[in-house]
C-alpha cells in the first residue's frame, strides 16, 4: 500500500485541529511579494536563473564563514527535489545512505527514488548528533553518503559545532558524501542560527552538500523553492539529473524567490515571526507540562515539539489510544498530530507550533484534554 507523507492533510475531516503540518502557517507575506510576469516562458536553466543563484549564494555566504559562489548553487522546486537530484546524480556505485534517527519521514522514500538504500542508524530523541559507534556499526563498503539534519525534524535538536566538525571529518575519512539538510536553520527561534557545515571554514568542504530553501525560514512552502550548494563535481552530477527529471524550476517561483531574498525590511519580518513563534512555543510547553507520563522538552530549533508519551501509554492510556494513538486523537478528540513511528521514534508525537495562535491553542488544548482523560 502506498503511504502518503505524514504531513499530508488528506483524509483529515472538517472540524479537526490540524497540528500535523510541516510548514509555517504564521503569515509572513500577507501581500504578494512579486507579480510573476505573464508572458511566453522558455525553459529555465536546469540549475536555476543566474540572478537567483547569485542571491542564494549571497544569502548563504552571510550565514556562515564559507564563501558560496553562484556556480555552486542548484535551484530546485523544493528541498526534496534538491535532495533527490544530489543523491541520484552524485552517489556513484556506493549506494547505501546512512540516516541517523529520529529522521524526517521522507528521507527513506527519497533515497529509494534515487536508486539507493537507506540504512537507518539508531539515535536518541533530543540528541542531534549520532554516535560514532552507531555510525561505524552501520558502515559497509557500499556506504556512499551520510545524511544529517540540524535543526532536526522531528524533535528540533541541533548538532553542536565541534561535533559537526568531527562528523564532517569522519565522513571525509571514509570517502562519504555528507548531505547536510538545514531547512529549519533559518527559523528564528532559540539563541541564534544552528551550526552549519558552511561554518567549518572559508570554503564549503568538497564532500559536503548543503540543502536549504524558503519553505520554513520565510513561510513560503507553497512556492516550492529549495536549493543545494555543493562543489563542482557533485553539483554537475545533480544538475544533470535535475535537467532530465525536473527540467528546471518554474520561472515565476524563481522571480518571487529573488524578490524575497533581495527585499528590504527582511529583519523586521523575521522579528515579527520570531515573536509569534516564541509565544506559541511557550504556550505549548506550558499546556503540555504536568501531564502524568508525558515529557515535552523545549526544541533547540525548528517548528516542532516532540513530546514523549511512552509513560502515558504504559500507565494511563485507554485501549483505543494504545492501539492507534493518532487515530484515537483524531477521531475521539478532533486533533491531528503525527505518530513518532513515522520518524523512527514510536511513543512520541510531533506537532507544529508554527500556526496561527487561535488554531494552535485549540489543538493543544484538545490534546491536553485527551491526555488528562
Amino acid at each position: 500500500m502506498t503511504t502518503l507523507s505524514p504531513t499530508s492533510a488528506a483524509g483529515i475531516g472538517a472540524g479537526v485541529a490540524v497540528l500535523s503540518t510541516g510548514d509555517v502557517r504564521i503569515p509572513v507575506y500577507p501581500e504578494a511579494a512579486a507579480l510573476p510576469a505573464l508572458s511566453d516562458q522558455p525553459y529555465p536553466p536546469p540549475a536555476g536563473h543566474a540572478d537567483l543563484r547569485a542571491a542564494i549564494a549571497g544569502y548563504a555566504s552571510a550565514s556562515g564563514t564559507a564563501t558560496v559562489r553562484p556556480e555552486q548553487v542548484l535551484v530546485a522546486p523544493g528541498a526534496r527535489a534538491a535532495i533527490l537530484s544530489v543523491l541520484a546524480g552524485a552517489l556513484g556505485d556506493r549506494r547505501e545512505v546512512l540516516v541517523p534517527g529520529p529522521y524526517w519521514a521522507s528521507y527513506p522514500t527519497l533515497i529509494k527514488a534515487a536508486g539507493a538504500t537507506a540504512v537507518l542508524v539508531p539515535g536518541e530523541v533530543g540528541v542531534g548528533a549520532p554516535s560514532f559507534e552507531a555510525l561505524e556499526a552501520a558502515l559497509t563498503e557500499r556506504t556512499g553518503a551520510l545524511v544529517l539534519n540540524s535543526p532536526r525534524n522531528p524533535d528540533g535538536s541541533v548538532i553542536p559545532a565541534e561535533r559537526l566538525r568531527e562528523l564532517s571529518e569522519w565522513a571525509h575519512a571514509h570517502g562519504l558524501l555528507l548531505l547536510f539538510d538545514q531547512v529549519y536553520r533559518g527559523v528564528p527561534i532559540g539563541a541564534g542560527p544552528a551550526p552549519s557545515v558552511l561554518g567549518l571554514g572559508p570554503e564549503l568542504p568538497e564532500h559536503c552538500v548543503v540543502v536549504d530553501g524558503l519553505t520554513k525560514s520565510h513561510a513560503l512552502a507553497g512556492l516550492r523553492i529549495g536549493w543545494a550548494i555543493a562543489a563542482a563535481p557533485v553539483l554537475d552530477a545533480a544538475t544533470a539529473h535535475a535537467s532530465h527529471v525536473i527540467g528546471g524550476t518554474g520561472s515565476a517561483a524563481q522571480q518571487i524567490a529573488l524578490a524575497v531574498l533581495g527585499e528590504r525590511g527582511r529583519d523586521d519580518r523575521r522579528a515579527q515571526l520570531a515573536s509569534a513563534l516564541e509565544g506559541n512555543l511557550k504556550a505549548v510547553l506550558e499546556r503540555l507540562s504536568g501531564i502524568p507520563g508525558v515529557s515535552c522538552p523545549r526544541p533547540e530549533g525548528g517548528i516542532f515539539v516532540f513530546p514523549d508519551l511512552r509513560g502515558w501509554l504504559a500507565e494511563h492510556a485507554p485501549p483505543g489510544a494504545r492501539a492507534d494513538l493518532t487515530g484515537w486523537l483524531r477521531d475521539e478528540h478532533e486533533v491531528a498530530v503525527v505518530d513518532g513511528k513515522a520518524f523512527g521514534a514510536p511513543g512520541h508525537v510531533r506537532l507544529s507550533f508554527a500556526l496561527p495562535e487561535d488554531d494552535l491553542l485549540t489543538g493543544v488544548d484538545r490534546l491536553r484534554t485527551a491526555l488528562l482523560g
